[in-house]
């Protein structure tokens, strides 16, 4: 390479190395995304749209290495980002996420319940019940990507 591509080159790698993919503060990292549970009681509806104010979701589980992740952050029950309701007993996640369930976590589907909560005593086993309960609930997004110079960013995370 001619002598003159070198700094250009200099800058794109510094450009690259300065944006670092992370979890904001308070949330946990787990396999590339970022949880950050809530004890206070929410209804579903209630608990998904504080997700959304934190550019989130309500937690959507697609191994059963994040299952075992998300049970270590609950005591009894909580809110997760799987309903039925736009159709009956057929859910999906708020998120979009592809429903894959972990082995562990066959749904408890009764006819007139629309939102899934996990149920901890039973080894996080999932029952859609009535979404106006009140329950804890864990949000999960992706990385957020972070300029360490504190400049603006211009590359994609």
């Amino acid at each position: 390479l001619p002598c003159y591509f070198l700094p250009a080159i200099k800058f794109i790698v510094s450009s690259v190395l300065s944006v670092v993919q992370g979890c904001s503060e308070g949330w946990m990292e787990f396999m590339g995304s970022c949880y950050i549970h809530f004890d206070e009681r929410e209804t579903w509806t209630s608990a998904e749209q504080h997700c959304q104010e934190l550019n989130s979701h309500l937690v959507s589980i697609s191994s059963q290495e994040e299952h075992e992740f998300v049970k270590t952050q609950v005591h009894d029950y909580q809110w997760i980002g799987l309903n039925d309701k736009d159709v009956q007993n057929q859910f999906r996640w708020t998120d979009g996420s592809p429903l894959v369930r972990p082995p562990s976590s066959e749904i408890l589907s009764k006819l007139s319940d629309d939102c899934v909560l996990r149920h901890l005593q039973y080894d996080g086993q999932w029952n859609d019940v009535p979404c106006n309960y009140h329950l804890p609930f864990t949000c999960k997004s992706g990385p957020e990507c972070q300029d360490v110079r504190q400049q603006q960013r211009s590359l994609p995370c």
